[in-house]
């Protein structure tokens, strides 16, 4: 079968502690759910562990009739992360990656992968050594999400086609971060300004547009929303890449009136513990 989008990469229990609940999410994980729920042929690839957070994710896959054509669940425990509101922000305070700390794909599940319209990724899927195998094979997506380590991106962004980036955490010219972007000849750039909208750099073509006005619950996965219906339209009409941008912001809109970045849920009765935070 030939899959219009497969995401690789992380699976993640969000424990919201106020509510002592666990939701869905992971950037890869939401993309594959999100495009599914768009109509897309969806596949996922992510590791899974063993405990009760594992099987709820994976639970919700099945669910959502997201394909998993290759099983790669781990003894141990699945990646969590708290995650803590702030009004109707949501911010990550702790990430655990659990049995999640490498990938490992052979060959035979590259075939696999590669038989799709678009492979996306991002930077907390380990998923950067399998993209030359991959590269002018399918279309690459990738999300590099906060990042903005100019020597690590310039050994990345040449392997990829869309390339996706949030908001700085630091003091930014956006516009003079896409024109040093420009010189890597990407078919498209995105680069997400919360409130405040977003870029789109389209060769020399620079495109500004406004984010939906939305009553915000909260703000986790909203940038997975826009990524997922993006290139769910992209695999639809190949190079409407305005059109690509339209339905992300109305999905990223839509999205942002649920808990939780895909609003699916489970109640927990103990804590959730961080054994070791590899969160920045």
């Amino acid at each position: 079968m030939q899959y219009d989008i497969f995401s690789v990469g992380d699976n993640i229990a969000d424990y919201y502690p106020e509510e002592k609940r666990v939701y869905a999410g992971g950037g890869a994980y939401n993309t594959a759910v999100i495009a599914k729920r768009l109509g897309a042929k969806a596949a996922y690839y992510g590791v899974f562990g063993t405990d009760e957070n594992a099987k709820f994710l994976y639970e919700t896959l099945k669910k959502e009739k997201v394909a998993y054509p290759v099983n790669d669940i781990r003894k141990g425990r699945n990646a969590l992360s708290i995650v803590r509101r702030q009004g109707s922000e949501a911010v990550i305070e702790a990430v655990d990656k659990g049995v999640y700390k490498n990938l490992k794909i052979n060959k035979n599940v590259l075939e696999i992968i590669k038989n799709s319209k678009i492979v996306h990724s991002n930077i907390y899927s380990y998923f950067e050594d399998y993209l030359p195998r991959l590269h002018y094979k399918t279309k690459l997506s990738f999300d590099f999400s906060y990042l903005r380590n100019r020597e690590y991106i310039e050994d990345i962004i040449p392997r990829v086609d869309i390339a996706f980036f949030s908001e700085s955490k630091d003091q930014e010219d956006p516009e003079a971060f896409l024109d040093w972007l420009s010189q890597f000849e990407l078919e498209a750039v995105i680069l997400t300004l919360g409130e405040e909208g977003v870029l789109m750099q389209l060769g020399e073509e620079l495109i500004r547009e406004k984010s939906l006005p939305v009553e915000v619950v909260d703000t986790l996965g909203a940038g997975d929303a826009l990524t997922a219906a993006f290139l769910t339209s992209l695999a639809k009409n190949e190079k409407d890449y305005h059109q690509a941008l339209a339905e992300g912001l109305k999905t990223a809109a839509k999205y942002c009136k649920i808990r939780g970045a895909l609003g699916v849920s489970e109640p927990r009765e103990e804590e959730q513990i961080i054994h070791k935070n590899v969160h920045q």
